[in-house]
């Protein structure tokens, strides 16, 4: 029987290919009704998506299990994307994006993750009801279950030489996938004022980790940010921007969380309670960013302990302009605790890694240029050990 995450996906894959459809149809027409239906706008309607991330990383003092690895050179896309997305008419906006991340990463590499061949990064559609307002967007699809800052910033976007290792806990723990993206129905807009501006998005989704003959219960997440200064954003997205090349002061402070009652998916997954709850913040003074978050997880079930688990990110970059181009020294550290039933959650122990690197901004984040050195520890981490990675990111 197939699962309610595969029908929606190729619900929106159809739905996806019509739109495309639809409007290379229109394009070709000579004449245009007036109706906002019937009328799709012909340069907005269709854009390509091409990205590629190019990890060269050399590994040193590598150990798992007890095992310690030789000191290896390795070449990998760290990110491989490619889809489309478009605005057809001005309350319509799709997104549709496939993926071969990891290819070529050598298993005994101190990075972390594996290839596992194309897949669907995310597909879903966004609906604005409201004429000349951003305060309600409707998003449905495959795509991310908000909760925390890191959650709802691109990869691409990050200061750190990739997303933090903490934050994939968070996403796992939410979701039971570590890109934090599932089916699902979403609200979110923003409302900006003087010197001030609030945004939000709260969803309910299906979580095919988390499916159930016996129970049905969803996944609901939420989240709300404040900002004061500058604004963060100005227009609304589901994502959040990154460097704001020192045009920005401002402080923005979010809240978010995550709950989702009983499931049992076999004898060794279940739950009868799981939440999140935290807070993060971005500061933005000039060139200087500075960014972090501390979140709590819980996952409860009659008969066991609790695992209660903590994630937590701290990171501080500076921009300046050098040959007319941005140039951002990074610091990171990220870190997570994991304790109690390994039977709910089976990350118990401690991960945490250290990131030092200098980003280059040859074109802004569309083609940026990375030089990071990472310190890895922890019971829990895939990999423990030290790399240094030189990355070359492309988007278009």
């Amino acid at each position: 029987m197939k699962s309610t995450t595969n029908v929606i996906r190729k619900l929106v894959i159809c739905l996806l290919g019509a739109m495309m459809i639809t409007s290379v149809s229109s394009a070709q027409e000579t004449t245009q009704k007036k109706s906002p239906f019937s009328s799709p706008n012909k340069e907005k309607a269709f854009s390509p998506i091409i990205a590629l991330e190019l990890w060269t990383t050399y590994s040193m003092g590598e150990e798992k299990n007890g095992t310690k690895y030789a000191n290896r050179l390795d070449q990998s896309f760290r990110r491989l994307r490619f889809g489309a997305k478009g605005q057809p008419y001005s309350w319509l906006n799709y997104d549709f994006e496939l993926l071969m991340d990891r290819l070529g990463e050598n298993d005994y590499a101190a990075t972390k993750g594996s290839y596992g061949g194309i897949d669907l990064w995310k597909a879903y559609i966004s609906i604005n009801p409201l004429k000349d307002s951003q305060l309600l967007n409707i998003h449905a699809g495959y795509f991310w279950a908000v909760v925390s800052r890191e959650f709802n910033t691109s990869p691409w976007a990050v200061g750190s030489f990739d997303k933090t290792r903490a934050s994939w806990y968070l996403r796992n723990f939410v979701t039971g996938k570590g890109n934090g993206i599932v089916s699902g129905l979403a609200l979110g807009g923003l409302k900006n004022y003087e010197n001030f501006g609030i945004s939000y998005r709260a969803g309910i989704y299906s979580p095919e980790k988390f499916e159930s003959k016996t129970e049905a219960n969803p996944l609901l997440t939420g989240r709300i940010m404040f900002s004061f200064g500058d604004q963060e954003q100005t227009t609304y997205k589901c994502m959040l921007p990154g460097n704001q090349w020192k045009k920005r002061n401002g402080v923005t402070i979010g809240f978010g969380g995550s709950s989702q009652g009983k499931v049992a998916v076999d004898e060794s997954t279940f739950f009868d309670k799981s939440s999140s709850y935290g807070a993060d913040i971005l500061i933005n003074y000039e060139g200087l960013r500075i960014d972090g978050e501390y979140y709590k997880m819980k996952k409860e079930a009659s008969g066991y302990n609790d695992f209660e688990g903590t994630e937590w990110i701290a990171r501080i970059g500076y921009s300046f302009i050098l040959g007319g181009k941005y140039l951002e020294p990074v610091f990171t550290v990220d870190k997570y605790v994991g304790e109690g039933e390994k039977t709910l959650f089976k990350f118990i122990g401690d991960d945490i890694t250290y990131d030092f690197g200098v980003n280059w901004y040859i074109n802004k984040d569309k083609l940026k240029v990375s030089l990071h050195y990472l310190n890895q520890d922890g019971s829990t981490s895939s990999n423990v050990g030290d790399y240094l990675g030189l990355g070359f990111q492309f988007r278009i």
